[in-house]
């Protein structure tokens, strides 16, 4: 049986859960340290289950969104802590009010990230916040599986890859099913985060045992990078701009899994009830009343079961909303037009993780720098452009 290529699997790990054989396990390839599917063949049946349940090798239709919003959650304090807007905190919370259960992405150990089911308010906690980096469904499609077929719903916020896997897992119990994509630039392995913080603890000769992409503490809108220990000091705090090489890796599209440059949902048609991400190119195609567009979220509402959800949300007055024109965000946000492109940093990193033996902080070390020098050139050139456009203005006043 032929499964999905590296250049386009996503690691959902659907075809591993509806083999009956269970003949289809991950294994790590030796240069980049990404999972990928093999099969058995002595025990493959040939059945062609894996093939039809794979979202990149039977791809779904998408919808091109409904209505479009500019929202925040009314929580001042869920909004100041949360990645976003924390409309995902809000839609966690109205769902488990409404007897859903609830599926985010939480740590487990040694800094792994999975997609957990919940019945519990405190688990929201866990789910809050940016996790750049790959998240396993591991156990999460069985758990699933057990609450739908006793009756449970479930509102699920995931990838747009693994929101297709479980769309087409659970086929059966859409009705059942409330689907919240997020908008996703793309997916850094395990590995090099683990990395990334092990030389981080050898340098500063602390132990972390938890982290944030987005630390509320240094604002979320600043990106900013953190390791706490046991005692709930942090002990490291850096950004892109600082040259903390995992930001970097993720920030200028270099380190994701190589599926994510030929993404199959980076693009308007959504196949979720729900999309939602930051809110990019606010007020570009009509006049807002939002001054502050730091920690505002982009909601696409995809499908009526999605504006319905929505609709409550804003009557209970859970969320302040704003709508939109719907191609607003959508032409402000490239995700939502096309993958993460390739660059040449993109094609240095990997050749240089050839080179440097899957070595993820040796590997990243010269396209730092390089990555800062075309950011420095690039500031020079937006800072000539402007001089340039002032002594022309001054130049026709005096004509």
């Amino acid at each position: 049986m032929k499964l999905a290529s590296k250049e386009t699997c996503t690691g959902c790990n659907a075809c591993a859960y509806i083999c009956p054989k269970k003949c289809i396990s991950f294994k790590n390839d030796e240069t980049y340290d990404i999972a990928y599917p093999v099969i058995d063949e002595t025990q493959c049946i040939n059945c062609g289950k894996c093939q039809k349940v794979c979202p990149a090798l039977s791809p779904l239709e998408g919808g091109v969104p409904l209505k479009a919003y500019a929202a925040w959650s009314s929580d001042s304090e869920e909004r100041r802590t949360s990645a976003s807007g924390g409309i995902a905190v809000e839609i966690y919370k109205y769902a488990l009010k409404c007897g859903c259960s609830t599926v985010g992405a939480a740590f487990g150990n040694n800094f792994q990230v999975y997609l957990k089911i919940s019945d519990e308010l405190d688990s929201i906690k866990g789910f809050k916040n940016s996790k750049y980096v790959f998240s396993s469904t591991n156990s999460l499609f069985q758990e699933m599986n057990t609450c739908l077929k006793a009756g449970g719903k479930i509102a699920v916020i995931a990838l747009p890859c693994q929101i297709a896997a479980i769309k087409k897992i659970f086929c059966r119990y859409l009705d059942n099913l409330l689907l919240v994509d997020l908008v996703c630039h793309g997916v850094t392995p395990t590995a090099y985060l683990t990395q990334h913080i092990k030389s981080i603890e050898q340098k500063k000769g602390d132990k972390a045992i938890s982290v944030f992409f987005r630390d509320p503490a240094y604002s979320t809108d600043t990106f900013t990078f953190t390791l706490y220990n046991v005692k709930g000091n942090c002990f490291y705090a850096k950004r892109t701009a600082n040259r903390d090489s995992y930001q970097v890796g993720y920030h200028r599209m270099i380190s994701y899994r190589e599926n994510c440059y030929h993404c199959q949902f980076a693009k308007q048609y959504r196949i979720s009830d729900l999309t939602i991400s930051d809110y990019k190119g606010l007020g570009k195609y009509a006049p807002s009343g939002i001054s502050d567009n730091r920690h505002v979220s982009c909601i696409l509402i995809n499908t009526d079961k999605g504006r319905d959800f929505v609709d409550c949300l804003i009557k209970q007055g859970n969320i302040v909303a704003e709508e939109r024109p719907v191609h607003e965000p959508i032409d402000g946000d490239a995700q939502l037009r096309y993958p993460s492109q390739k660059s040449l940093a993109r094609k240095i990193f990997e050749r240089r993780m050839k080179l440097c033996d899957g070595n993820f902080e040796r590997a990243m070390f010269p396209i730092i720098y390089m990555v800062s020098f075309q950011r420095f050139l690039y500031r020079i050139n937006n800072i000539l452009k402007r001089i340039i456009l002032k002594i022309l203005k001054i130049f026709r006043c005096n004509k």
